[in-house]
């Protein structure tokens, strides 16, 4: 059975879409399983929740790279996992796994408000906290915070924030970092609220899934965007600008771009790019087959719908 269900006949294809997709899986009577970055609590798995509604089987993982590992062997139907954040930048683990997994396929986006409170067992006057357990992402988020309002705590970095927040229970004078539904699930005190740095923060999440369980979605959308990854053939100059320029020429707007090392030489970078519009549009395709041209690695990781809040 495929999962998705496509209509081009409404004005508004993403609606269309996502109410599909959710008929789909209730006529089939079963849920689907989504793997996450866990345990219990982490903003992955609020992300999942925000995506998938109650028409899922959540499955909490150890790490992300659990979470890919899971989907290629196709325990799991999708996979949510963080890509980037407006304020610490790409997820560079991520980023390196959608370029060594050649059968993962992006197919949907998801974006998270982020709301970070500093959370322990014990009730703790903010300079009596010894030890700060979070995320690496987390903490960075947290920064100005930390730096002002705490006593110079050890800061020590966990696989997610729920983790942090499992760890810190057998730790005095300890406080973790995390999302304010995690705080019913362990049971834990607030020191205080909306501690990032940046009020708009926010993190982008990627639904991914094996690409054996996808069709071909036929037709062109405008609220599709398309993430591929590319390496330029020669390092010389104007190689990045030529590359660019092929979707100047075609009037397609780049959402973003990031280099990331390929690990085989010092100075060879990949680019990942994300653009508006799907990738057989006829402009695209032209852009696309001009830019496969001048690289020597090229993946189209996936079009999606643009990422839209249920109303």
């Amino acid at each position: 059975m495929k999962f998705f269900s496509y209509s081009y006949n409404s004005e508004n294809i993403f609606v269309n879409f996502e109410f599909k997709e959710l008929d789909v899986l209730k006529e089939d009577q079963t849920f689907k399983k989504c793997g996450y970055l866990g345990p219990k609590g982490t903003y992955s798995e609020i992300a999942a929740m925000k995506y998938f509604g109650e028409n899922v089987f959540l499955i909490p993982l150890q790490s992300i790279s659990d979470v890919f590992e899971m989907v290629q062997s196709k325990e799991v139907d999708f996979g949510v996992v963080p890509i980037e954040n407006s304020v610490e930048g790409s997820v560079n683990i991520t980023m390196d796994l959608l370029f060594e997994k050649t059968d993962i396929q992006v197919v949907g986006e998801c974006i998270v408000p982020i709301k970070h409170f500093l959370l322990s067992y014990e009730n703790l006057d903010l300079t009596e906290i010894k030890k700060l357990f979070s995320h690496q992402q987390a903490i960075g988020q947290c920064s100005k915070f930390i730096k002002n309002r705490l006593n110079n705590p050890e800061i020590i970095f966990t696989a997610s924030t729920a983790n942090a927040c499992e760890i810190i229970k057998d730790v005095q004078k300890s406080a973790a970092i995390g999302s304010e539904n995690i705080v019913n699930i362990y049971n834990l005190k607030v020191l205080a609220k909306d501690i990032q740095d940046s009020k708009s923060n926010s993190t982008r999440f990627f639904v991914i899934a094996n690409s054996e369980r996808f069709t071909k979605i036929e037709g062109t959308e405008k609220n599709y965007k398309t993430s591929i990854i590319c390496s330029p053939k020669h390092n010389k100059p104007g190689v990045l600008y030529n590359m660019l320029k092929t979707f100047k020429e075609k009037n397609i707007n780049l959402t973003r771009i990031e280099s990331r090392p390929t690990k085989k030489q010092l100075g060879e970078y990949s680019f990942y790019i994300d653009f508006e519009g799907y990738k057989e549009d006829k402009d695209i395709i032209t852009a696309l087959v001009k830019l496969e041209k001048m690289s020597s690695f090229f993946k189209i990781l996936g079009s999606y719908p643009k990422w839209k809040e249920r109303e």
